[in-house]
């Protein structure tokens, strides 16, 4: 028999709110607060709990229950209830193309909603298209139109999947948040914050939090996967800055760390990524885009002014020896460092691989 009351663990009540607003959208004509908590398996005193946070989000309606001696009956009006929203097959098959994007979430609330919208998307590309249709769903494009990650995250499980579900909810309602988190990627270090989540960015398939830290009186990009501890106050909201955007703040960034000054930075590139550089869009002064020159031997030159350049150096680094960084000089002479000692964990490769490893042709 489950046992009523409140839930164990730290991060249910998110879960509570998304079960009772989808039990309330599949009854428009509303429950009694009785069969709201039946359902739910909590206490009355509980649901009246839930309803009063749901109401931060959807106004209800409340009405005497015909058959409840006196009681409520609770319903999202009408104008709140889901609709239906038209789209064409094509439409459906650039949304679906995405999906994979929010693979990283697997294991949240926040996914399993999005998989139910992709699973009904699927079923009505799936079926059997009128005559005309620009599409025919037996060449099931839907399995071969799609976002492939680079390095996926492993699905989160357990307390993690918990904490990302109440670090999204909290940032959708506005909402202070105390965590937990690990300095660095190496050790159990972890530091107690109060952050205010502005944001939630994916970047190269990992989950990042862009959010005010009050320790640190400034905006920081925290990595979701170290967050060892969330809690959301429910009572406690924050208001976001004016005219605060998410593109603005990572304008002149590269990657998603920011600083506070600016260094222009110029890297030579072979002839033979020549193509690929000249293709992509870099952060260059004042909110233009960086110069891209030619070099007489079919290489490039590129200048960029960024804000950070922690992810720059491993960057330049991933092109091996296609890539020369020629300024600023104290990051040349760190490279330098970095490459020798690289080097030196390979002191039996042959001579004959050392000579085609430095060649430039």
């Amino acid at each position: 028999m489950t046992k009523l009351g409140r839930p164990k663990g730290h991060y249910t009540q998110y879960r509570r709110l998304s079960q009772l607003r989808e039990l309330l959208e599949n009854h428009p004509k509303g429950l009694s607060l009785a069969e709201l908590a039946r359902k739910l398996h909590v206490t009355d005193r509980s649901i009246r709990r839930y309803l009063r946070e749901l109401e931060r989000e959807v106004d209800l309606e409340r009405s005497p229950d015909p058959d409840g001696f006196g009681g409520v009956v609770v319903r999202i009006p009408t104008r709140d209830l889901p609709r239906r929203v038209k789209l064409h097959r094509t439409q459906i098959y650039g949304l679906l193309m995405a999906r994979r994007v929010f693979r990283m979430l697997d294991g949240t609330t926040f996914e399993a909603v999005l998989r139910d919208a992709v699973d009904q998307l699927l079923s009505h590309v799936q079926r059997a298209p009128r005559r005309g249709a620009e599409i025919d769903p037996d060449t099931r494009l839907e399995d071969r139109f799609l976002y492939l990650p680079a390095a996926p995250m492993k699905p989160l499980a357990g307390d993690a999947a918990d904490v990302v579900d109440t670090v999204l909810d909290a940032c959708a309602q506005l909402r202070v948040c105390r965590i937990r988190y690990r300095k660095g990627a190496v050790g159990d270090a972890t530091e107690e914050l109060t952050v205010h989540p502005y944001a939630i960015v994916i970047y190269k398939d990992t989950i990042y939090v862009v959010c005010f830290v009050v320790e640190r009186d400034g905006i920081r990009t925290l990595r979701a996967d170290r967050i060892v501890d969330a809690d959301a106050d429910p009572l406690s909201h924050f208001a976001l800055p004016d005219g605060f955007s998410v593109d603005k703040h990572f304008e002149g960034t590269f990657g998603v760390h920011s600083g506070d000054t600016t260094t222009r930075v110029v890297i030579d590139f072979h002839a033979r990524v020549a193509d690929f550089v000249k293709t992509r869009r870099f952060p260059g002064e004042d909110g233009k885009d960086a110069t891209c020159e030619s070099l007489p031997d079919g290489g490039v030159r590129l200048t960029m002014v960024v804000r950070s350049t922690t992810e720059v150096r491993s960057w330049v680094l991933s092109f091996g020896d296609t890539a020369r960084l020629v300024e600023p000089a104290s990051m040349v002479e760190e490279l330098a460092r970095e490459l020798r000692a690289a080097a030196a964990l390979y002191p039996d490769a042959p001579a004959a691989e050392k000579r085609t490893s430095r060649k430039r042709s």
